[in-house]
């Protein structure tokens, strides 16, 4: 007999992607909505055309640090096709709960690289989570500026990066994971997959960087943030919203921390609320941070993931050459 309980949690995980959409809801109906209108009709076209336009650095900052994670791992492909990767990884994280349809890109890769899926995998884990911890860093640092507004988000994210960074440290140690997933695999359920697991963790772990080697990347991925967040600080000045750079960039850092909790569609509605509270400091008016969030919204994750879509459509699928590989 399947356990009652077992159902409820995964009814409750298919409701959670709803929250954010909610909260968003409910902020667009205790605002004026009608100001957020005359926001977007004031743009002139060509500050329109430049916003989109702010995509392409992001983008190229981004494969740049992808292509020094796959050259460290030696997983080849063309600096094309990681960036068409990319994309395609907007489109199937938009269309999936949590953003987790972005690790599609796994499948992709292995079939352009012919590096082993358990390879690849680990790849793309990798450049999540150094995006992720670099993410948390400026968070930190956000935290500390408005510390005496919000005193316990400070420690919140203090447990969030060195929880974040102490589990990656140990994912790069091959005894540890493969200690971990022994013990799971000692279950009676897990007895057809025990004769497999020390080919697909040896897959797994082929050229696995040292965490020094992870120092440039990380390094990149912060210089990303902070162009993306810089942009943004440009594009804001549309809704006419005066907030010193330091501290715009950083409760950015820290809107995009809460937006990364698996809870919504690419942070709607939990970026905006953030937002909305932190930006209070300088009496940004609500209207102001949901119409900047929106448009963003539709630059820096929409408009890649119709894109991303497009050129899905023209690479076909992966499932023929997708098949796992064992060295």
């Amino acid at each position: 007999m399947k356990n009652p309980y077992l159902k409820v949690i995964m009814k409750f995980r298919k409701l959670l992607p709803a929250i954010g959409i909610v909260i968003l809801i409910y902020i667009l109906i205790t605002i004026d909505v009608e100001t957020i209108i005359l926001n977007f009709s004031g743009i002139k076209p060509i500050y329109l055309i430049l916003s989109f336009l702010s995509l392409i650095p992001i983008l190229i900052i981004t494969n740049y640090e992808w292509q020094l994670i796959l050259k460290k791992q030696k997983i080849n492909v063309s600096y094309i096709y990681s960036l068409k990767n990319i994309l395609i990884g907007y489109f199937y994280g938009f269309i999936t709960p949590g953003g987790l349809g972005a690790y599609t890109r796994t499948f992709y890769l292995q079939n352009e690289s012919e590096a082993p899926i358990q390879k690849c995998l680990s790849n793309i884990i990798i450049l999540n989570t150094v995006d992720y911890i670099s993410l948390l860093l400026l968070g930190i640092i956000g935290g500390i500026l408005v510390g005496s507004r919000f005193p316990h988000l400070f420690v919140l994210l203090i447990i969030m990066f060195t929880t974040s960074l102490t589990l990656f440290l140990l994912f790069l140690r091959r005894e540890t994971l493969t200690n971990f997933l022994n013990r799971i695999l000692q279950h009676k359920i897990f007895t057809l997959l025990r004769n497999k697991f020390d080919s697909s963790i040896n897959s797994f772990f082929i050229d696995m960087p040292k965490p020094r080697d992870l120092l440039i990347p990380f390094t990149v991925s912060i210089l990303g943030w902070i162009l993306r967040f810089s942009e943004l600080y440009l594009i804001s000045k549309l809704f006419s919203i005066e907030v010193p750079y330091i501290y715009f960039i950083m409760i950015i850092a820290i809107a995009n921390v809460v937006a990364s909790l698996p809870v919504t569609i690419y942070g709607l509605g939990t970026r905006e609320m953030t937002m909305i509270s932190l930006f209070s400091i300088f009496s940004v008016s609500p209207e102001r941070i949901v119409s900047l969030s929106l448009f963003w919204f539709v630059i820096i994750w929409l408009f890649p993931s119709v894109l991303g879509a497009v050129i899905a459509v023209k690479e076909g699928g992966f499932t023929n050459k997708s098949k796992p590989k064992m060295m």
